[in-house]
């Protein structure tokens, strides 16, 4: 025997071999990077990076293209984050190019080795001659033709334009490699995705790199696939009916490598005759690849001699015929797989005696569901309707069914041939043993004198016969290299056997006849037994192939939706068509382990993942039946069923029995334990490099459906009407406040009830669907806040969270994204994104310091009202409290406070950021204004001075007061949703609230040892700290009013600043006794006193406390200068105070107050302070 060209020495055949699995883990790694490409390259236009997104006409010049982006603060900024963003992707997709390219080009070189005698011994010829050698050969050109159909396919070509462009501009021209040919091969060719395809493509495409030694190779090649059969599959479809399947691979090969000869395409009509009559007789839709299918009547358009070699099969009355045969077919084999399925049918016995026919059978099945399958779609888009009416044989339910009984059929057959294998040589020692042990028995019984017991007649010869006959039966073999031996002896004894029985001792003895047919019988078992080989499993595993149908089967995914739903017990079936998919692995990986390349494990995990992600779409069905019957379930449990007393008289029983309401419960608790139970009866099967565990499946399907309704709940539910939207249609916006906060409850109290009405549905039957409901509600709902808390603290971060990088979205379990509301321009929620964003917009907007105000005693919002008949004051009625909070913690939970606190904060970093930027841009123009505060007392006309530097700076205090506004209001809410998380805490988690306080205590009493001691006292770690932070915010504990946000940074006249606003806007206010704080003295004024102490505290913590100081002594000294200007004496009173000073004094110790600090001794006179009582 020569070499072989796989020999593990055989450095030709190891190069090939590398190529062709290097080729395959490219088709993968496109595959999936054509799954993630980015929106903006595909289409740009309706985008904000529209303007940085160049194709290759920024090559001819880049200077133009630069100066555009350079010059533009905006697109500057968009630029570097569009990169930041996307850099990455498309630097793989660079790689992806590169790595074609370079495949290309170790296949010329493997050429140019081969003509230059470098493998010694092999050239192109003799590598053609190899079975392998031609296989791999074609393969390596198949495979780069389907890796630049599968760009033009999935990567259009203006985004591959755009990807190198960013790739180019990130890394620069001197750190890319192979710029130039990667720019060559990523060019677009014009072809639009659903439009007719250029002229001259796609041969122009796959000749970009083409050589006179790949053109001459190419229709070597092309006469090979023509005449031979180069994977030798002719064992595996002998019938003449089923040449197309047979020749199906090479099939697929020759339509691609036929590119690189394009001239055969053209004028060749006697070669494109003889492929089309061999390979195309019956079919012209041709999988290319996993996928990726071809109508060659499309395809071959502009071909004039594949045109009219296609126009025999093409016609209509041919089609016609072909579609006939198809449903004939089609219903034979349904029929044929309804006997042989049929229970208790398919034994190892039947199937040993009628192996033949059921792979016949097995062959016909599959070849009818192939052509049904590849033609049935795409015919409907080319006007070649190969579809029948419903309920006819080849309508959709028929394949359907037909798919699922070929699969259970090939999964069983494979079973019992396994089971069979392993124990092949045990089953046969022992029939080889029974065989001999019965005649001997007839040997001796042949042997022995007539006597009344036995009456035959004593004949030695028969007895020698038979004692020859267990001799040779002993030295039987049933190892596979001698089965065609073994068989023959055995049809010789069986002949043998038969012949002896017509003898007349023998005939007339039933005894003897019987112990002659149970040889007979085990004989030929042993026969049976031994034509069971590997190959016949090999046979099914070919014939059964389905990888071709990948792509197509989602058509009838709704299919197999309803037959589950019709009958939960058809999901078992379900398993035999996941393991029959499973076959499209062989496809790319095949090379790839012949080689032990590193890429195995990467290639197979996508394609792994790729099947598991189907498998799950069709078990969805499940889930999605459980969660309809859970609406009404929880319809059921929140509307019908009445809450049960602990006692109920008697005369009242039986209206409390509800015995209609409860039979409609138990009947849907049935149907969804009947749902689950048919997918936990499902075996863990292994697809690929996954288990798929069927109870896995199902909680992944639960929760995934849990998700979905929670999402749709909270996003439909959560909408709110706009304050511009009611002042243009039904009046004043003042009068919004109040239907706003009635709207807000009402909204708020449904969503609570339906929300809790989830809760208790997946609580009562987590029993009966196995599951730990509770544990997966709160998981789900924590997951789906969290990730809508993600994408609205997006718009506060420079570099953006994607959908991706998010580790709150989920492929398994993915929260489903909604449309932005559109709302007015202006509106407070203009730029919310998610549920979140409109129901903390809601909140703004119901306790925004223009028409409520804060009463911090109360820890609520509030608002006049007319006055009745019978009080002359209005009355102060609350807009927004701790009810509030508390239905919305029915609502969303404790993690739904949490996400609205920690949108706040990223609101306040951005409000706090924003003052401190506009500071120090406004410092350098009113430096001298606010320099001369600080000699003010000194001046000859205090007052005076003060009122010119108001004046000076009111154009500014605006700004100053929307910022201050903002910081102020986002903290007390934040101070309020922490007061209700702690009052939570505390009432249903008693014990944890106080452990959580101990525990927060002693951590802070470590961080002051360590301060005050660093070399002796160890410092807690990092993790410990953000751990126990989650918990502590939970829990209520954190104290948002002293905390820091910002870095701060020395703020030159902060307190100058603040001075002059708080004097700007002082005469405003008045203290009202109600809320115990400063309001406005009209409707009209956007301010609120609480709301600016708030803020004012805020941006001064972020600073040293000094600045704090500074402001109170500041305001200690207006108060004086204005008391000794207006000679207040020592005998006054509260009443005669002016307004100015009584604010400023109830200022001065709220703001101190709030800062946990005393007013500064000396700062105010104490007649005066003691004159305020506020």
């Amino acid at each position: 025997m020569g070499e072989r060209l796989l020999d593990h020495d055989n450095l030709c055949g190891a190069s090939l071999l590398s190529l062709v699995a290097s080729g395959s883990a490219l088709i993968a790694e496109l595959l999936r990077l054509a799954q993630k490409i980015p929106e903006p390259y595909l289409d740009p236009r309706e985008t904000p990076v529209a303007k940085i997104m160049f194709d290759f006409a920024y090559l001819r010049e880049p200077d133009k293209f630069e100066h555009a982006v350079n010059t533009n603060d905006v697109l500057l900024q968009t630029d570097v984050e569009f990169q930041k963003a996307h850099g990455a992707y498309a630097l793989r997709f660079y790689g992806l190019i590169q790595g074609i390219v370079n495949y290309w080009k170790d296949v010329q070189v493997f050429l140019d080795r081969l003509a230059r005698g470098y493998f010694i011994s092999h050239n192109v010829d003799s590598v053609l001659e190899d079975i392998q050698g031609k296989q791999l050969l074609c393969e390596a050109f198949f495979l780069y033709g389907t890796l630049l159909l599968l760009l033009d396919d999935h990567i259009p070509g203006s985004a591959r334009e755009r990807l190198i462009i960013t790739c180019y501009r990130l890394r620069g021209e001197s750190t890319l490699e192979a710029e130039d040919e990667v720019c060559f091969l990523a060019r677009s060719t014009g072809r639009v995705l659903g439009q007719r395809q250029p002229k001259h493509c796609p041969e122009s495409f796959m000749s970009r790199f083409s050589t006179k030694t790949t053109q001459k190779t190419a229709r070597l090649l092309i006469q090979r696939l023509m005449s031979d059969d180069i994977y030798l599959q002719s064992a595996n479809f002998p019938s003449p009916e089923h040449r197309s399947i047979r020749l199906a691979s090479q099939a697929s090969m020759l339509y691609v490598i036929l590119y690189f000869d394009a001239e055969t395409l053209r004028s060749h009509d006697a070669t494109m005759r003889e492929v089309v009559d061999k390979h195309f007789s019956d079919n012209w839709i041709i999988p290319v690849y996993l996928g990726h299918f071809v109508d060659l009547s499309v395809e071959w358009v502009g071909y004039q001699a594949a045109t009219a070699a296609l126009g025999n099969i093409l016609a209509p009355a041919a089609i016609k015929e072909v579609a006939n045969a198809n449903s004939e077919l089609i219903a034979r084999c349904i029929l044929e797989l309804g006997d042989i399925l049929t229970e208790g049918q398919l034994t190892e016995q039947y199937l040993l005696d009628h192996l033949r026919g059921i792979l016949d059978c097995t062959r016909r099945c599959n070849a009818a569901l192939r052509w049904r399958l590849l033609h049935r779609r795409r015919a409907k888009h080319h006007g070649r309707t190969v579809d029948v009416n419903p309920g006819e044989p080849g309508d959709a339910d028929s394949i359907v069914t037909l798919m699922l009984k070929v699969s259970q059929l090939e999964y069983k057959v494979k079973l019992i041939l396994q089971r069979l294998l392993e124990e092949k040589m045990d089953r046969w020692q022992a029939l080889k043993q029974q065989v001999v042990e019965r005649m001997t028995e007839l040997s001796k019984f042949f042997a022995q004198a007539r006597t009344a017991a036995v009456r035959v007649t004593q004949d030695k010869k028969m007895a020698e016969w038979f004692s020859a006959l267990a001799r040779e039966a002993k030295s039987l073999d049933g190892a596979s290299g001698y089965r065609t031996i073994v068989g023959r002896k055995i049809q010789t004894f069986v002949s043998a056997l038969e012949e002896v029985e017509h003898f007349d001792h023998v005939d007339t003895n039933l005894h003897i006849k019987a112990l002659l047919a149970d040889i007979r019988t085990d004989l030929l078992q042993m026969v049976c037994i031994s034509a069971i080989t590997p190959d016949t499993i090999h046979v099914i595993e070919a014939v059964s192939d389905l990888s071709y149908a990948w792509g197509l089967l989602g058509d009838y995914v709704p299919i197999f939706h309803e037959r589950v739903r019709a009958e939960p017990s058809t999901a078992v079936l379900l398993r035999a068509t996941f393991l029959k998919l499973a076959s499209i692995l062989d496809v790319p990986l095949v090379r790839i382990a012949q080689c032990d390349s590193p890429d195995a494990s990467s290639v197979a995990s996508y394609y792994s993942c790729e099947l598991v992600t189907f498998v799950r779409c069709v078990l969805d069905v499940i889930p999605v039946s459980v969660f309809g019957l859970l609406d009404e379930i929880v319809q059921i449990q929140t509307n019908d069923l009445l809450p049960l007393p602990a006692r109920v008289e008697s005369a009242y029983l039986l209206d409390y029995a509800q015995l209609c309401a409860r039979y409609q419960l138990a009947r849907l608790t049935h149907r969804v334990a009947v749902f689950t139970e048919s997918v936990l009866v499902v075996e863990k099967t292994l697809l690929g490099v996954i288990c798929i565990d069927p109870r896995q499946i199902l909680h992944d399907g639960l929760r995934k459906e849990l998700v979905l309704q929670l999402s749709l709940t909270l996003d439909k539910m959560l909408r709110f009407p706009a304050a511009q939207s009611w002042s243009a249609k039904r009046g004043r916006i003042s009068d919004f406040v109040h239907v706003h906060h009635a709207h807000v409850h009402s909204i708020l109290d449904e969503l609570a009830m339906r929300v809790d009405g989830y809760r208790r549905s997946v609580e009562y039957v987590q029993d009966y669907i196995d599951v730990a409901g509770l544990k997966m509600w709160q998981k789900e709902l924590t997951r789906v806040i969290r990730y809508s808390v993600e994408r609205e603290c997006n718009r506060y971060l420079r570099r953006r969270v994607s959908d991706k990088e998010s580790r709150y979205q989920s492929n398994a379990v993915p929260i489903p994204l909604f449309k932005p509301t559109t709302v007015p321009p202006g509106s407070l929620d203009n730029d919310a994104l998610t549920f979140l964003g409109r129901t903390l917009s809601a909140l703004l907007q119901l306790t925004t310091p223009r028409h409520t105000s804060y009463a911090p005693a109360c820890a609520g919002w509030y608002k006049n009202v007319a006055a009745s008949t019978t009080l002359r004051r209005p009355i102060c009625v609350e807009i927004c409290g701790i009810r509030t909070f508390q239905i919305l913690e029915r609502a969303l939970g404790v993690v739904g406070l949490v996400a609205f606190d920690r949108i706040l904060a990223f609101q306040m970093v951005r409000e706090l950021t924003r003052f401190y930027d506009e500071h120090r841009r406004h410092l350098a123009v009113y430096a001298t204004t606010l320099g001369s505060l600080n000699t003010a007392a000194l001046a000859d006309d205090p007052a005076g001075c003060y009122m010119s530097a108001v004046r000076a700076v009111e154009s500014l205090m605006p700004t100053v007061l929307h910022s201050i506004q903002a910081i102020g209001h986002a903290q007390l809410l934040r101070r309020s949703l922490t007061h209700a998380l702690r009052q939570k805490s505390r009432l249903d988690a008693d014990f944890l609230s106080h452990s959580t306080t101990a525990i927060d205590t002693a951590i802070l009493g470590d961080i002051l040892d360590f301060y005050r001691q660093p070399t002796s006292t160890p410092f807690l770690h990092n993790s410990i700290l953000t751990r126990f932070s989650a918990l502590g915010d939970a829990a209520g504990l954190s104290d948002n009013m002293n905390q820091i946000y910002v870095a701060g940074q020395p703020q030159e006249s902060l307190s100058s600043l603040l001075l002059l606003f708080f004097l700007t806007y002082a005469h405003k206010l008045h203290y009202d006794e109600r809320v115990a704080s400063l309001v406005k003295r009209k409707a009209t004024y956007p301010i609120d006193g609480y709301v600016i102490v708030a803020g004012i505290h805020s941006i001064l913590k972020q600073c040293h406390v000094s600045y704090t100081y500074r402001l109170v002594t500041d305001l200690g000294q207006f108060v004086c200068v204005t008391a000794q200007q207006l000679k207040i004496g020592d005998r006054v009173t509260g009443d005669s105070l002016p307004l100015e000073i009584v604010n400023a004094m109830w200022f001065i110790r709220a703001l101190c107050r709030a800062a946990n600090m005393r007013v500064p001794a000396g700062s105010i006179p104490g007649h005066i302070l003691g004159a305020s009582t506020l």
